[in-house]
C-alpha cells in the first residue's frame, strides 16, 4: 500500500514559494519475507531576491526498512523438475529444463513460505510465530541543499549549490556458528530457518535435532555468552556516510553561435563501515575477539580448558542503533572509515549555426583516498590511518547534430573517460598495509552514430554504439550452493567491449491511438583474463585466483531486447494500453571462483532461455468541479509466464555446458497487479 500527498503554494506576491511532498509505503513483497516499511519526504522553500537572484532551500529523504532475498537458490529448488528426464548423473539437461519451464506457468510454483516455489526466500524463518529475516536493509539518507541562482546579465547565469548528506543504516546478516554451521544449515522441511531452535540452543537447550547434544554453556554469573564458534546472532553491517559538497556552474553566451559552460565540483565523503549486534537471539552478550584495542575479557566458551584467540576480546551488548552511531567499544567484526576527497573542474562549448550544432566538453578531477582502521591497529599507531593516495581523472567528449531537413537528422557522439579506481581497488585486502597505490584508472572509450526521423505522427531514432572498457574494477558477491556460505571477489583490470544497434520509435497512427516500439541488439563480452582476491564474510582474504574470463559474454542483462506498446484513449476519459517485452541472449553471471581453471578459457557461460512478458493497463480520468481524479490499474506478466531472470554460471571441467537446473539464481515474478488513484486540485 502506498499513499502520498503533495502541496504547493505556487509563487506568492512577495516572491515566496513553498512545496511539500510525502509518501508512505507498507506491505509484503511478491517474494517471501520481502516486506517494505518506508516513508519519503521532500520540502522546498524558494525566495526571489530582486529581479536577478533566487534562493532555494530543499530537503529530502526516504527512511526505509525492507526484507531482502540475498542468496541465490538452485533453480530446481525453486522449480523442481520431478517429471523431466534426467541424465546419468541424475541432473536435468539444459534443454529438458528449458522445455519444462516453457510447459509451465509461474502460478504452478508460487506457493507461499516454502521451498519449491519461485517466491522462496532462504534468508528467513519464524521466531515466536513472527517473520524473522536474517537479511534486512534499513537506511535513511537525508540531504539538505541550498541553491543560489543568479542572472548576472541577459547572457550569463550562475547556479551554485551547497549540500550536506548524512546517511545512516546498513544491512543485517548472521554472525557466528553452532558446531561449525551457519544459520543457513538449520532448516525445517519447508526450507525455512529454524530461528526458534537457534535461540533455544543459544540459551542452553539441548537435544535439538541437528544441533550439538548439549546447549550453549552458562558462564560465570549465569550468563549465556555467544562467540564466533559457539552461537549465532543477528548483526548489522553498517555503511554510513557524512557527505559535504558544492557545485557551481556558469553559463554564458559568447556570441550568437557560441555558448560556454564552466564549473567546479568539490566533495568530501567519509564512509563509516562497521558492524554492530542487532539481536543476540537469546544470549546475554557477544564476545568480540577482533578489536585489538579491546581485549579485556576471556571465557572458555567451548569448555575444553583452554582459551583460544576466539575466546578473548570485548563484551558487546545488543544495540538498537541511532543517528549518532554505535559506541566504539560495542562494534563487532570490523570498524573502518573510507575517506574520499574530490576536486574537479569542467567546461563545455556549444556551437550552433543554422541546422548544425556541435559541442565539445572536458573535465579534470583529483580523487584522494584515505583509510582509517580502529580494529586492526592500536589506537594512535602509525598504521591506524593510512597515507592519502591521489588519482587524477579526466574526460573529453564531443558530438554533433545536423538537421538535413525538417524531418531528418544525423548525429554523432564520442568520448574518452579516465576515472580514478574505486576505493576497494586501492585497499583490496581490507587493511592499511597491502595497498595498491599504483592501481590503474578505469578507462572508457565510447562512440555512437545515429539517424533521426520526425514527422507529425511518427518519430524514430536509429543508432549504433561502441564502448570499450579498460581496467574495470568491481566487487562481486557469490554463494557456495552446497554450504550456503557467502564469498566476495575483488576483480581488477577487466576489459570489456560493448557494441550494438538500437532503434526506437513512437507514433500516433490515427486519433487517440499510439504505437511505440524499440529494438536493441548488442554484443557485449569480456576481453581478458585477470586475478581476483576472494574473501569471506569476515573480510578475510582466503585465496587469490586466476579468472579466465576472456571471451565470456557479459551476464545478468539481456543483450537483445524488443519492445512494442499500443494504447488507445477514448474521448470519455478511459484509456487502454498493452506492452510486450521480449528478452534474448541473457547469459549467466560468471562465478570468479569457478573460472580459475585454464581449461575453461573460452568456454561460454550458460545461455538462459529467452522469454516474453506482456503487461496491460487501464486508466480513467474524470474532472468534477475543478478536481481531477485519475484511476490507474496495471497487470504485469499478464500471461503468468515462468522465466529465469538471472543465475550464476556453474560450468566446470567435467561439464563444459554447465547445468541450468542446479545453477543458483532467481525466477521472475508471476502475474501481479497494482491499482492507484491520484487526485489533483
Amino acid at each position: 500500500m502506498k499513499y502520498g500527498l503533495t502541496l504547493s503554494s505556487g509563487r506568492t506576491e512577495k516572491g515566496w514559494a513553498f512545496t511539500f511532498s510525502g509518501s508512505r509505503t507498507t506491505g509484503n513483497g511478491y517474494i517471501d519475507a520481502t516486506y517494505i516499511d518506508a516513508w519519503s519526504y521532500f520540502g522546498s522553500i524558494a525566495k526571489e531576491l530582486g529581479d536577478n537572484h533566487q534562493l532555494v532551500l530543499t530537503g529530502f529523504g526516504a527512511p526505509q526498512r525492507h526484507g531482502q532475498r540475498s542468496f541465490r537458490s538452485p533453480m530446481n529448488q525453486l522449480v523442481p523438475s520431478d517429471d523431466a528426464d534426467t541424465n546419468s548423473d541424475g541432473d536435468v539437461s539444459n534443454e529438458e529444463y528449458t522445455n519444462f519451464i516453457a510447459d509451465h506457468k509461474a502460478g504452478d510454483f508460487d506457493e507461499r513460505n516454502t521451498i519449491g516455489s519461485i517466491r522462496y526466500n532462504s534468508d528467513w524463518g519464524y521466531r515466536n510465530g513472527e517473520i524473522f529475516s536474517f537479511r534486512e536493509n534499513f537506511y535513511h539518507k537525508p540531504q539538505i541543499a541550498l541553491n543560489w541562482y543568479w542572472t548576472i546579465n541577459p547572457k550569463t547565469f550562475l547556479a551554485t549549490s551547497a549540500y550536506i548528506s548524512y546517511g545512516r543504516g546498513g544491512g543485517s546478516g548472521d554472525r557466528g556458528v553452532i558446531d561449525g554451521k551457519g544459520y543457513f544449515r538449520f532448516r525445517d522441511d519447508k526450507g525455512l530457518v529454524r530461528v526458534d531452535d537457534i535461540e533455544a540452543w543459544n540459551t542452553g537447550t539441548g537435544g535439538l535435532e541437528g544441533f550439538p547434544a548439549d546447549g550453549n554453556m552458562k558462564q560465570a554469573g549465569g550468563t549465556y555468552i555467544a562467540g564466533e564458534a559457539n552461537g549465532i546472532i543477528l548483526r548489522g553491517s553498517m555503511n554510513e556516510h557524512n557527505w559535504y559538497g558544492a557545485l557551481s556552474t556558469l553559463t554564458t553566451e559568447l556570441s550568437d553561435n557560441l555558448d560556454l559552460l564552466v564549473g567546479v565540483d568539490v566533495r568530501q565523503y567519509t564512509g563509516l563501515h562497521y558492524r554492530r549486534a542487532i539481536d543476540l537471539l537469546g544470549t546475554d552478550v557477544w564476545l568480540e575477539p577482533n578489536d585489538v584495542n579491546n581485549q579485556d575479557y576471556s571465557f572458555d566458551l567451548d569448555g575444553d580448558g583452554t582459551i583460544s584467540s576466539k575466546e578473548q576480546g570485548n563484551l558487546v551488548y545488543e544495540d538498537a542503533g541511532d543517528f549518532n552511531g554505535t559506541p566504539q567499544d560495542q562494534k563487532v567484526n570490523y570498524d573502518n572509515d573510507g575517506i574520499v576527497g574530490w576536486l574537479g573542474g569542467f567546461a563545455q562549448l556549444e556551437f550552433t549555426l543554422g541546422d548544425l550544432s556541435l559541442f565539445a566538453s572536458g573535465a579534470v578531477s583529483n580523487t584522494g583516498y584515505t583509510r582509517v582502521d580502529r580494529f586492526l591497529y592500536p589506537a594512535g599507531s602509525d598504521l591506524e590511518t593510512s597515507d592519502k593516495y591521489n588519482f587524477l581523472g579526466y574526460n573529453g567528449k564531443f558530438g554533433g547534430n545536423y538537421n538535413i531537413n525538417d524531418n531528418n537528422n544525423i548525429f554523432i557522439n564520442a568520448g574518452y573517460f579516465s576515472r580514478a579506481p574505486n576505493f576497494d581497488a586501492v585497499f583490496p585486502n581490507f587493511n592499511n598495509e597491502d595497498i595498491f597505490e599504483n592501481s590503474a584508472n578505469e578507462k572508457v572509450l565510447a562512440g555512437e552514430l545515429g539517424y533521426g526521423f520526425r514527422s507529425g505522427k511518427f518519430a524514430a531514432n536509429l543508432n549504433g554504439y561502441y564502448t570499450q572498457w579498460q581496467d574495470k574494477t568491481f566487487f562481486r558477491s557469490f554463494t557456495d550452493i552446497n554450504s550456503g556460505e557467502s564469498f566476495y571477489a575483488n576483480i581488477a583490470g577487466l576489459n570489456a567491449v560493448h557494441t550494438g544497434v538500437e532503434l526506437e520509435f513512437n507514433s500516433e497512427l490515427f486519433r487517440n491511438f499510439s504505437l511505440d516500439g524499440a529494438v536493441s541488439v548488442g554484443d557485449w563480452s569480456w576481453q581478458n583474463n585477470v586475478e581476483a582476491l576472494i574473501s569471506n564474510d569476515d573480510n578475510i582474504i582466503i585465496d587469490t585466483v586466476n579468472v579466465y574470463a576472456a571471451g565470456l559474454k557479459v551476464g545478468d542483462a539481456p543483450q537483445t531486447t524488443v519492445y512494442l506498446g499500443v494504447g488507445y484513449e477514448f474521448d470519455f476519459g478511459l484509456g487502454i494500453d498493452v506492452d510486450a517485452f521480449y528478452y534474448d541472449k541473457l547469459y549467466a553471471q560468471f562465478d570468479p571462483a569457478r573460472r580459475s581453471d585454464e581449461k575453461l578459457e573460452g568456454v561460454q557461460a550458460i545461455l538462459l532461455p529467452s522469454y516474453m512478458l506482456v503487461n496491460g493497463g487501464l486508466s480513467y480520468t474524470a474532472v468534477i468541479q475543478g478536481v481531477t481524479a485519475r484511476f490507474r490499474f496495471n497487470v504485469y506478466n499478464l500471461f503468468d509466464e515462468l522465466y529465469i531472470v538471472e543465475t550464476n554460471d556453474n560450468v566446470s571441467t567435467n561439464n563444459l555446458e554447465g547445468n541450468l537446473s542446479t545453477s543458483g539464481g532467481f525466477f521472475g515474478f508471476g502475474r501481479t497487479w497494482t491499482a492507484g488513484l491520484k487526485v489533483s486540485f
